[in-house]
């Protein structure tokens, strides 16, 4: 013990003695240099340069000075030293504790040792930076993977009002039931239930297009309810189920105008109806074996959170079979709301002008229809790239049906290449 605190004194005492070294030399420079003339740049850094020099060489004797006595016995007096520095400055008109070899290592120059109580600088504020922080140029923006999964963009696109992005695809399986009851006769009424099963496929192509692909399925059940007697009771031989696939449908939709101020997005769309289906199964008509080709243009007007959507269609029915269905004019007006980055909900409202049926060239008067349905949705993001969507519409006209229900999931996923 009393050789370790003599070595502390002994450091001490060269420490202050270094000091007292150290002022009395840079005062005598500015003395000497005070009583000259005005000193030059050349000798300022002169001057500059010396005292550096004179730095160093003290530090690096003190640094000679605390290896030899020891990194052992200063680590042990470590604690006792601080002890007593605190006591120190507690009692009452105590001199302060004389200056540490730090105050001289703080002008040290970046060549000097490294510390070895003073951890080194770490880099990991460095490394925690983004690789790029430039924002993105005019006119373009980034799209996060969140974003990316909004329930409100993913149900615009299941419902045909936004496109898939380019590189990706979607594949869409839903199950529909559709009831219809309509008064064809005085003395009859017909009804139906409609199933049907289907998978809808979306590609996004280069130039912001998108081709789709979309096979059904339909199982019908109708029955006849005669009216003559009383209470009205269903015919049993009239009771008929009939079941097949359905006409495939191809069709390519593209972006033509992006919203600007009150200018909307504006999408374009054609498709064909090829008759691959049968008109008939087990004599029960099906909505099948058409002949179509539909033009349409949507546009849709963001106010988050808040999306209008309004479309107008036109659908050329040819003749099949001898039977021309009759050319529709289709009009739709909707509202989509996010309630969450998970869900959303809609409400839209389908006019469908039908002209007269014609077959072998004769019109059928009084065929001509006007069918009003109003459809409520809502739409949830169950996982990565999967969305399921439910809807419910019901029929305000007396040609429309009845009631619908569509259940059906999405999943997208990438497509290298595409």
């Amino acid at each position: 013990m009393r050789a370790a605190r003599s070595r502390r004194g002994l450091i001490g005492t060269t420490s202050m003695t270094l000091l007292v070294l150290l002022g009395s030399t840079l005062p005598g420079s500015t003395a000497a240099c005070a009583q000259t003339s005005e000193p030059t740049n050349e000798q300022l850094q002169k001057e500059i340069l010396q005292r550096d020099a004179i730095i160093r060489s003290l530090v690096r004797r003190v640094e000679k000075l605390e290896r030899q006595v020891g990194t052992g016995a200063s680590a042990s007096a470590s604690p006792a030293a601080a002890a007593t520095r605190s006591a120190a400055r507690s009692r009452p008109g105590a001199q302060p504790p004389p200056p540490t070899v730090t105050a001289l290592e703080a002008e040290a120059p970046a060549s000097a040792p490294a510390r070895p109580n003073t951890p080194p600088a770490s880099s990991a504020g460095a490394t925690q930076q983004p690789a790029d922080t430039n924002p993105p140029a005019p006119g373009q923006f980034e799209v996060s993977p969140e974003a990316a999964e909004r329930a409100l963009d993913r149900t615009l696109v299941a419902t045909g009002n936004l496109l898939v992005p380019k590189g990706f695809a979607e594949v869409q399986p839903l199950l529909s039931y559709t009831r219809r009851e309509n008064p064809v006769q005085v003395l009859f009424n017909l009804n139906r239930n409609e199933f049907n099963w289907a998978l809808d496929m979306r590609f996004g192509l280069p130039w912001e297009s998108q081709f789709e692909i979309a096979l059904p399925y339909n199982l019908v059940q109708q029955q006849v309810t005669d009216l003559r007697m009383v209470p009205p009771q269903q015919e049993q031989a009239s009771n008929r189920w009939g079941n097949s696939f359905g006409d495939l449908t191809v069709g390519l939709a593209k972006t033509f105008v992006h919203e600007s101020g009150w200018i909307p997005d504006l999408l374009g769309r054609v498709s064909y109806e090829i008759p691959t289906g049968p008109d008939n199964s087990n004599q029960v008509p099906l909505p099948s074996r058409r002949n179509n080709l539909a033009f349409s243009l949507t546009a849709t007007k963001r106010q988050d959170p808040l999306v209008f959507v309004a479309t107008g269609g036109y659908t050329k029915a040819f003749e099949t079979g001898g039977i021309d269905l009759g050319n529709q004019y289709n009009f739709l007006a909707g509202a989509f709301l996010a309630t969450s980055p998970e869900t959303s909900l809609r409400a839209v409202l389908q006019e469908n002008f039908i002209q007269s049926i014609r077959f072998h060239d004769v019109t059928i008067r009084g065929s001509d229809t006007v069918q009003s349905i109003l459809t409520f949705g809502a739409s949830s993001i169950l996982g990565r790239g999967v969305l399921v969507d439910l809807q419910v519409g019901i029929g305000l006209t007396t040609f429309a049906p009845k009631y619908s229900v569509i259940l059906s999931g999405t999943y997208r996923f990438g497509v290298p290449g595409l």
